[in-house]
């Protein structure tokens, strides 16, 4: 039986104000984006594309932010967004062209290009879990705090702390066509305040809705459970979600600071480079 193709969104451009790390690595302004700085021989979003190829689950890569003249990637459909686009917009500009080109995806996959430690391995676990949940509007992989703090110690990257795991979100999610489009203005708080790495102002945003407070309340006490979590989104947005827990951290490590840059270098390196010589012997 034919397995069923999720298309994905490959978010590739940068902010409006250049971010420190590139002003430290690349200090000419050689490169758009981070995803094209160099990265153990390759560039980093090479070591994305290069994972998300191999997925039998996933079928076009779009790419949002770069253009094929700056990317140069064969094979990929380069949808035509300003590199400084907001993430939001990118996203409604993405299905607009899925639209105009008569294509109806049930879900959408969303995946950074600033990960090079994730593995085909983690990128089928997450697209089997989501496989298995047809109509779902927002369904996510989150990473536990102990497997990030292992490989990169003080990391400092959780963003929920729930009963049975303090978490944060991975670099890849899929969300519908209508979670896009009725919920662009949600998504645009939402980002705006995930870039904070602070669950806070999420919970602020999403306590505007009565129906949650009684799960927001267990959540203060500490005695909410990452599934109590998923209902919280379900009843504030009115949509259907789920998530599914990743215990890998080069699915959840992206570079958002020049630090991250060289651990992800250290981790690359064991996990993928040596690992690619042992099977070579």
């Amino acid at each position: 039986m034919a397995r069923k193709r999720f298309p994905v969104f490959l978010m590739s451009g940068r902010d409006q104000k250049k971010r420190k790390i590139l002003e430290d690595l690349d200090p000419e302004g050689k490169y758009q984006a981070k995803a094209l700085l160099p990265f153990l021989g390759k560039r980093v979003i090479d070591w994305v594309v290069e994972e998300l190829r191999k997925s039998q689950y996933i079928g076009q890569i779009y790419v949002l932010g770069l253009s094929k003249e700056e990317l140069g990637i064969e094979g990929l459909e380069y949808i035509h967004v300003e590199t400084t686009t907001d993430f939001p917009e990118k996203l409604y500009i993405g299905l607009k062209y899925l639209k105009s080109k008569g294509i109806k995806p049930e879900q959408i996959v969303i995946s950074t290009s600033d990960c090079p430690a994730i593995t085909i391995n983690r990128i089928n676990q997450f697209m089997e879990f989501l496989f298995k949940r047809p109509g779902y509007d927002f369904v996510i992989g989150v990473v536990p705090e102990e497997i990030a703090e292992a490989s990169f110690p003080n990391a400092k990257r959780v963003v929920a702390r729930f009963k049975d795991y303090h978490v944060f979100p991975g670099e890849l999610y899929a969300l519908s066509p209508s979670a896009i489009e009725q919920g662009y203005q949600i998504i645009r708080e939402i980002h705006h305040r995930r870039r904070k790495r602070a669950l806070w102002p999420i919970i602020r945003f999403i306590a505007k809705k009565p129906s949650v407070w009684p799960l927001i309340f267990k959540f203060l006490l500490k005695q909410a459970t990452l599934a109590d979590g998923i209902k919280i989104v379900e009843k504030a947005f009115n949509c259907k979600a789920d998530a599914i827990v990743i215990p890998d951290a080069g699915f959840g490590m992206d570079m958002d600071l020049t630090e991250d840059y060289y651990r992800l270098q250290e981790f690359v390196k064991k996990t993928k480079l040596i690992k690619k010589i042992e099977n070579r012997t």
